[in-house]
């Protein structure tokens, strides 16, 4: 009787029990190791990002770019008109806080830029008292330019010609490839555009106007005419032979039709008016 033990068939393991015994090894590898799902979204995390980043890098750099646009084509950020009529004149706070003050049928137009105030006297005569700030002032008179340098400065425009004269600091007057500068007390004269050697000004003289006043001192008659002239419309004709007699006495702009009319008292000269308001000065014959 063969009493040997027969094989006996492979039993499996407990699957439930094993299964349990590896869940703790499942969820440490689970938090060590993402899952497929948690690669993709950290991926599109980072790409959204970089698209941020890269966004954010463009603004700033269009931002430089129109900035440095922006200053390099100086753009004008106001422009003005100021104006006076005949036997006007008027003072204005400009945009800048700088003041003028405007004679007679005077025209000034003002364009203040981003790094820049740029003004120009079209015509008439007027002071400038300049607020001072990092923006050079500059008065564009025909084809000259005078720059501020921190100072008072008068500018009396006629047909050709100009006269600036400094009351306070300093100004630099530019004409062509020419460069002057004056200094308090001092005036010049541009003339077809050449500007001629600086001189003492006469400072009552000067500045008369902003008072009402017209100040002669041995004036040539010529020189006084002109300045009459920019207090009325009509022309005043003067003899080529009487223009450097010497007239001197202070008047007011307000009565130069008086003035007109008396200057053949003072001097041997013969006054007609014309329908039109135009005067004429003759010599008188002898």
């Amino acid at each position: 009787m063969n009493t040997s033990k027969q094989p006996q068939p492979h039993q499996p393991p407990d699957t439930e029990s094993t299964i349990s015994d590896l869940l703790p090894y499942i969820k440490a590898a689970r938090d060590k190791f993402p899952s497929k799902e948690e690669l993709f979204s950290e991926v599109n995390r980072d790409r959204d990002n970089r698209k941020k980043v890269l966004k954010t890098v463009q603004y700033t750099a269009a931002l430089v770019f129109c900035a440095l646009g922006v200053w390099t084509v100086n753009p004008t950020i106001s422009t003005d008109t100021y104006s006076t009529r005949y036997a006007e004149n008027a003072e204005y706070t400009l945009a800048d806080g700088s003041r003028v003050h405007l004679n007679s049928n005077t025209t000034l137009l003002t364009r203040f830029r981003l790094h820049s105030r740029e003004l120009t006297l079209d015509k008439g005569e007027a002071s400038f008292t300049v607020k001072h700030e990092w923006r050079p002032f500059t008065v564009a008179v025909d084809t000259s330019k005078v720059v501020d340098i921190g100072t008072v400065f008068n500018i009396s425009k006629w047909k050709q010609s100009f006269v600036t004269t400094v009351l306070e600091g300093k100004v630099e007057l530019h004409t062509g490839d020419q460069q002057t500068r004056l200094i308090a007390g001092q005036s010049i004269v541009v003339s077809a555009g050449k500007a001629g050697i600086p001189y003492l000004a006469e400072m009552d003289a000067v500045t008369a106007w902003h008072s009402g006043k017209i100040l002669f001192n041995k004036t040539p008659l010529k020189d006084a005419i002109a300045s009459i002239q920019r207090y009325r419309k009509a022309p005043i004709q003067l003899d080529p032979r009487v223009e450097n007699m010497l007239i001197t006495g202070i008047y007011d702009v307000s009565k130069v039709e008086q003035l007109l009319d008396s200057m053949d008292t003072m001097f041997p000269v013969k006054v007609t008016r014309s329908n039109n308001g135009e005067i004429n000065i003759q010599k008188m014959h002898s």
